[in-house]
């Protein structure tokens, strides 16, 4: 059997379970505190370089797709997420004093509600693995197909999504079925238990299911996350995240 094959078997199952999960899901209509574990994929407007963007400075991201926050509700695309400029320094061009940017998210808008929040980072993509996400995997036959609601794509991290009318599965490196896509978005699938994580499905924009660091970055730069401070640090004499960057957020507190 091939992948290919194998994988829109598995879409069939999908788009059954997508259908029904559609069927009993609505947009949120009032704002309250997010369970932790709620994954937020956003995308940044603006570009953040170390030792150029002052402490202090305003962001704002949006998510990029639909989010879900319960197992019957989810924010539509293009909720806010504020945050500001924690630490913003030069490096001295080696690994002893890197270059260091950190960013905190403090508060969640959706339409005219908004709520405090607490977030790490899981992941972050530079814009150009991001625009890869959208193309045919690999250069492959769906090159010659015009509609990319059937291509074949892969997330940043390596899963892979096999569409059929935007509808497919989200297939891990070893052919595991680890989550669906459909119009509005990429999700895992729901937690075995509530010790696993929230017992609904993850929101993931582009990134794979298991996406962690940073991708598409200089060798030795690396990504943490404490106490709601996101920091991304380089060997060079600065770090920017850039215009288009996507970063994958966890709630990990709201009110």
């Amino acid at each position: 059997m091939t992948f290919r094959t194998f994988a829109l078997l598995a879409s069939v199952l999908v788009l059954v379970t997508t259908s029904a999960v559609a069927q009993r899901e609505a947009a949120l209509s009032e704002l309250h505190g997010l369970p932790p574990g709620v994954t937020l994929p956003v995308q940044l407007g603006r570009a953040l370089r170390s030792g150029k963007v002052k402490v202090g400075t305003q962001i704002i991201v949006k998510t990029t797709q639909r989010v879900p926050v319960s197992e019957n509700s989810y924010l539509n695309a293009g909720a806010e997420v504020d945050g500001e400029v924690v630490a913003s320094t030069l490096g001295s061009g080696t690994a002893a004093t890197p270059a260091t940017l950190s960013i905190q998210f403090t508060r969640l808008r959706y339409g005219k509600q908004s709520i405090p929040v607490k977030t790490k980072a899981l992941a972050i993509a530079n814009f150009m693995q991001v625009g890869y996400t959208a193309e045919p995997a690999d250069g492959g036959p769906d090159m010659g197909n015009w509609s990319e609601a059937n291509w074949t794509t892969k997330q940043v991290g390596g899963d892979t999504i096999v569409r059929s009318g935007w509808v497919g599965p989200v297939v891990g490196r070893t052919l595991e079925t680890v989550g669906r896509a459909d119009y509005y978005g990429v999700y895992s699938l729901p937690a075995a238990s509530s010790d696993d994580g929230v017992p609904f499905p993850r929101a993931f924009g582009v990134f794979s299911t298991t996406a962690a660091g940073l991708y598409g970055y200089g060798h030795g730069c690396s990504l943490r996350s404490a106490d709601g401070v996101i920091t991304v640090t380089g060997p060079g004499k600065s770090i920017e995240l850039r215009n288009g960057d996507n970063l994958l957020l966890e709630i990990i507190a709201s009110t």
